[in-house]
């Protein structure tokens, strides 16, 4: 039985935000995921600030634990985007224990911008 393959299922249910992207008004915050080429989004979170909720899922096919996968949120504005701060994330540390629920930095210009929470399910290939 391989513990390094199986079913990843991905939720970002919120992130406290201290870079603020807009002179007036609150930030409309989202998050982009890449993981093996493939980029994910989750629904944009109009007027969240600082304190974003979402309530996506994502299920990702994890085929190699040492595989990363990279985060980056954004404030949508009307016709383009500004990034907040990004983080990437070994996979192995969002399988470990079959699944987590934990907070993640994110960072811009090598400064915290934030922080991410993410939780995780895990579903081994062949169960655990």
């Amino acid at each position: 039985m391989d513990l390094n393959e199986g079913i990843l299922s991905l939720k970002i249910p919120e992130a406290k935000l201290y870079r603020d992207t807009e002179v007036m008004g609150k930030m409309s915050p989202y998050v982009t995921m890449v993981y093996k080429g493939n980029k994910l989004k989750t629904k944009v979170h109009d007027y969240g600030g600082k304190l974003p909720k979402w309530t996506d899922e994502f299920k990702l096919d994890v085929t190699s634990v040492s595989d990363e996968i990279v985060l980056r949120v954004w404030d949508q504005d009307l016709t383009t985007s500004d990034a907040i701060g990004f983080v990437k994330i070994k996979m192995s540390s969002l399988v470990i224990n079959c699944g987590i629920d934990d907070w993640f930095t994110i960072m811009f210009d090598n400064k915290p911008a934030g922080e991410i929470r993410l939780t995780s399910e895990f579903a081994p290939v062949g169960g655990n």
